[in-house]
Parts: structure tokens; C-alpha cells; sequence
């Protein structure tokens, strides 16, 4: 669900955390999944007289369908995490069910940093740290893809006053 502007207020640009966030999590559900499949296959299939073929079943099909499940969640979380900039606040938006927007006013911002380690750099990626009046800490932006670009723009909508009427930008960098 796209961010409600207000009156008035222009879209800058709409991004998600980049793809890579994902790898770890469907990553461990393949090994999960594989390591289930060649277990059911190595394992003997009767203990003694006794056959445990159902019982060998039931335990990969609730290892892959768990594995799936994490997986997807992980996916939808994801894919419905959203950081909206506009010509006034930075919102952050979060959640399947039952969402989460969080807002920083612009004119409240009074620092921000990109950090953009290597593996980040070689993938476009990088956090962006946001310090702001009358909160407590820094709220991060995490591996915000194209990160320069999105934290020029920050810094470039954080110094243009939002009544100078300046063109309007496409959403998304």
C-alpha cells in the first residue's frame, strides 16, 4: 500500500531494502530443504521389524513446508517495507498484516550518514543513518539499493524549501 501524501506534498522517491537481504533466508531454506530430501532417501526405512517410512515422510514434509513458509514471510516482509521520500518527511513503512508507518520530518533531520562497506559497494548498496530532533538515536535506512543516489536526493529535498515549486521528479530512483 503506497504512502498517503499529504496536500500538496511530491513523491521523490519510493524503495525498498535491495534484493541481497533476501539471499540468507532463501539460501538457508534450499540447504533445509536439501538436507531433508537426502536424509528421508539415506535413512533406513524400517528400525527392527517396524517400518518408519510415514514417520520419515511427515518429518521432510514438515521441514520443507516450514522451510517454504520462513521463507515466504521473509519474502513478504520484504516486499512490503517501503522507504518513501518526499518533499517533506521520509516515511517507513512495514508489515503484512497489519502495517507500520513511521515518519521523520525533514526539517527535523540533523545529520545523516551513508555507510557503504565493500560488499555493499560492489552490489550498489549502503545503510543510511538518519539523526533527528527530539528522537531518541539514529534510525537506519539498511541496505537502501542505488544508496548514494537516494542519500543525494535526501540531502538535495533536505536543503530545497518545499514551497520553491521545484519540477517534480519520477518516484524511484
Amino acid at each position: 500500500m503506497p504512502t498517503q501524501l499529504m496536500p500538496g506534498e511530491r513523491s521523490i522517491a519510493l524503495v525498498r531494502q535491495h534484493w541481497s537481504v533476501l539471499a540468507g533466508h532463501v539460501l538457508g531454506a534450499i540447504v533445509v530443504i536439501v538436507v531433508a530430501i537426502v536424509l528421508n532417501a539415506k535413512l533406513p526405512s524400517t528400525i527392527g521389524s517396524a517400518s518408519i517410512t510415514t514417520v520419515k515422510t511427515v518429518i521432510v514434509l514438515i521441514l520443507v513446508v516450514g522451510s517454504l513458509v520462513w521463507a515466504g514471510m521473509r519474502i513478504l516482509r520484504w516486499r512490503f517495507a517501503t522507504y518513501h521520500l518526499t518533499d517533506r518527511r521520509i516515511v517507513m513503512e512495514g508489515g503484512i498484516l497489519s502495517r507500520t508507518a513511521e515518519t521523520i520530518p525533514l526539517d527535523r533531520i540533523q545529520n545523516t550518514v551513508i555507510h557503504r562497506p565493500l560488499g555493499d559497494r560492489l552490489i550498489g548498496a549502503g545503510d543510511i543513518e538518519i539523526e533527528s530532533a527530539g528522537r531518541d538515536g539514529v534510525e537506519v535506512l539498511h541496505r537502501i539499493p542505488k544508496a548514494e543516489a537516494f542519500y543525494n536526493e535526501l540531502l538535495a529535498t533536505m536543503n530545497t524549501p518545499p514551497s520553491a515549486g521545484a519540477p517534480s521528479r519520477p518516484a524511484g530512483l
